[in-house]
């Protein structure tokens, strides 16, 4: 590989970029870096100061690409940006990496400055006798918030306003390759993907939204009930993970501590409803379930009656132990053959699951990024 002009060092196999910036940003020579070292097996560590932010679009990507955030503190060691983690050299980022699982360096500090947010991975299948229309489901869940994307990029800065006929436009260009855009406005950021399935446009999105503090906006989780609804009018809701976390209002990923996120429901379309296993006690402990309408743009079960004709969200009582206790329900093999990815794929490339994914088996591979 000829050496790219972003790297700074090269130890073993892991490629190593410094940067001094207070704000790292996915641009397009990072980018193309990240790239060309996985497709030659190699691990990029990005190196930063213990002050430095890095964007959700970095953020997204390092995951996705299998590469390192290693943050250099004031007395030389390192550890993982992302959690926390110490790391005894860079080459640790290769042998045990990319992400350090473990127990956080007492370097690593917890932020004292945070808001509520609720992050939302949503995987979704586009119906084959409608027009593609990637951006809908973003949009639509953006306005129970009252925010709405403002510009959106493949990458940065972001500075493309944003237009879904466009990166609808965008998406069909890179067809039948992975197509990657991000779009951010107010309280907003977000991750677009699309490829193809048999034929089958698959999109999957993973937004972070700002909300109100707990238990001052009674009617948010009716809205996103509302919002996912909308959605199936339009497209087939497939699979989705919806999480309340804490973060930075700016959205930018910090070397900091928020606290260990909480599965709050999960969405599962028509045709991943007819992947559980529904023997024994339905639905499962500490969870309780809701049911959508298939609208125009979902398709229908072979063999369904009608009141099974329709998708479900499960929300969970007590956050991770459901969550783990509705995944043993799931058919991997064959979600894997609807969406070419496993159910928490996009989740785990963002970092929503960072140091917190209780099972392997559901993160094992990078289809859906």
């Amino acid at each position: 590989m000829v050496r790219h002009p972003l790297i700074d060092d090269v130890v073993g196999s892991a490629i190593v970029v410094e940067s001094a910036s207070p704000v790292v940003w996915l641009t397009d020579a990072l980018a193309s870096l990240l790239r060309r070292s996985a497709d030659a097996g190699r691990t990029v560590v990005l190196r930063t100061g213990r002050a430095a932010a890095i964007t959700p679009a970095l953020r997204h990507a390092l995951g996705a690409y299998g590469a390192a955030w290693a943050v250099s503190d004031f007395d030389g060691t390192l550890r993982d940006g992302r959690t926390g983690v110490a790391a005894s050299d860079i080459e640790d980022f290769v042998h045990r990496g990319p992400e350090l699982v473990g127990t956080p360096s007492p370097e690593h500090p917890v932020s004292a400055d945070s808001v509520r947010q609720i992050s939302i991975d949503l995987t979704l299948r586009h119906h084959p006798g409608r027009a593609v229309d990637m951006g809908s489901a973003i949009e639509a869940l953006c306005h129970t918030v009252g925010t709405c994307p403002t510009r959106w990029g493949t990458a940065e800065p972001l500075t493309v306003p944003w237009d879904r006929w466009v990166v609808t436009q965008y998406a069909k260009h890179e067809a039948p390759g992975i197509s990657t855009s991000y779009a951010v406005g107010e309280g907003f950021s977000a991750t677009m993907t699309a490829h193809l399935v048999g034929g089958v446009v698959v999109e999957t999105m993973s937004a972070v939204l700002t909300v109100p503090e707990e238990n001052t906006d009674p009617g948010l989780a009716n809205r996103m009930f509302d919002a996912v609804q909308r959605v199936a009018d339009q497209v087939v809701p497939v699979f989705g993970v919806v999480m309340q976390r804490r973060g930075d209002a700016d959205h930018l990923v910090r070397a900091v501590s928020h606290g260990e996120p909480s599965p709050l429901a999960v969405v599962v379309g028509p045709e991943a409803a007819g992947f559980l296993d529904r023997d024994g006690v339905w639905p499962p402990p500490r969870t309780t379930t809701a049911t959508f309408a298939a609208g125009s743009g979902s398709a229908a079960r072979p063999g369904a009656d009608a009141a099974d004709d329709g998708g479900m969200i499960v929300r969970f009582e007590d956050g991770w132990e459901a969550l783990e206790s509705f995944l043993d329900r799931i058919d991997e093999d064959r979600f894997l053959q609807l969406v070419g990815g496993a159910p928490l794929d996009p989740a785990h490339d963002e970092g929503t699951l960072d140091g917190h994914v209780r099972d392997d088996r559901m993160v094992g591979g990078h289809g859906a990024a």
